[in-house]
């Protein structure tokens, strides 16, 4: 992968442009602007009095907000990549290289994260401040930046699929972050909605087991679950990797059928199609 030509053409234009450096200073010092906001609101100007209690409540909503930008960003950087070849008319270039549908799929979904990732990286030093006074312990930010940096490539396969399947960039970008808000909008307002029902009617289990795997979908609430913040299956990140996880093999087999029909003729009830149509 690392070989990957496709890769490392949108690395170089990615990160030798004037926008990358301005995005990650501007994204490190609102960061920062904001954790320092809120230890100070926590202690009102005295570092004597910083609890741990008080200091995770830092370390939550710094990992909340950070995982919320991140998601609505990440469409932006991906909705566009497959559908804007098109529209350029390069995208039968594309195809013509020895590159695999899934390599170059697998390009643009690598390229496209590569300054979110840069961005999670550069705000560690700022979850070291929690560390000062016991707020958290190494093992919750390792898992708390593994769990973002899953939800992201997640969200950026989601998004390069969409745009491959559909012919508009416009269309992509819209089912993109219809994505994005069915992760971290609707499955947390259904799921806390049917566990309020359930609470009323005790005996009605259904209701609550629904309640408790749409949960298990939302990012926010998982990563609140990984710091102890909220009660709930202790597995509800296994859900989450395998429920999203199996979409994406779904989209991407999808995808590669989309860009070049023939990989799939080996099954016997494949759909008819041709590439040049797509092209």
């Amino acid at each position: 992968m690392i070989r990957n030509p496709l890769l490392l053409k949108e690395f170089r234009q990615r990160m030798r442009t004037a926008r990358a450096p301005i995005v990650v200073f501007g994204y490190v010092c609102g960061m920062a602007l904001f954790t320092f906001f809120l230890l100070y609101e926590n202690v009102q100007g005295q570092l004597t009095l910083l609890l741990p209690q008080r200091s995770e409540q830092v370390f939550l909503t710094l990992s909340l907000v950070q995982m919320t930008v991140a998601g609505f960003l990440t469409p932006a950087f991906a909705a566009g990549s497959i559908s804007g070849e098109r529209e350029r008319r390069t995208l039968a270039v594309l195809l013509t290289t020895p590159l695999s549908p899934f390599g170059i799929l697998a390009g643009k979904i690598l390229s496209s994260t590569a300054l979110l990732v840069l961005l999670l990286v550069v705000t560690l030093p700022l979850y070291s401040l929690v560390f000062l006074f016991g707020g958290a312990v190494p093992g919750e930010v390792v898992a708390v930046f593994a769990f973002q940096l899953f939800t992201i490539l997640v969200i950026a396969a989601l998004s390069v699929c969409w745009s491959t399947l559909v012919l508009r960039s416009g269309w992509s970008t819209v089912l993109s972050y219809a994505t994005v808000a069915w992760m971290l909008v609707f499955t947390g307002v259904m799921g806390y909605g049917l566990q309020l029902v359930a609470q009323r009617y005790p005996l009605d289990q259904f209701l609550a087991g629904w309640g408790s795997f749409l949960l298990s979908l939302n990012p926010l609430w998982v990563l609140a679950l990984l710091e102890a913040a909220v009660t709930g299956p202790p597995h509800a990140w296994a859900w989450f990797c395998l429920v999203y996880g199996g979409l994406c093999v779904i989209l991407m087999t999808a995808s590669v059928w989309r860009l070049r029909p023939q990989v799939l003729r080996f099954l016997p009830l494949r759909p008819e199609a041709d590439e040049r149509d797509y092209q």
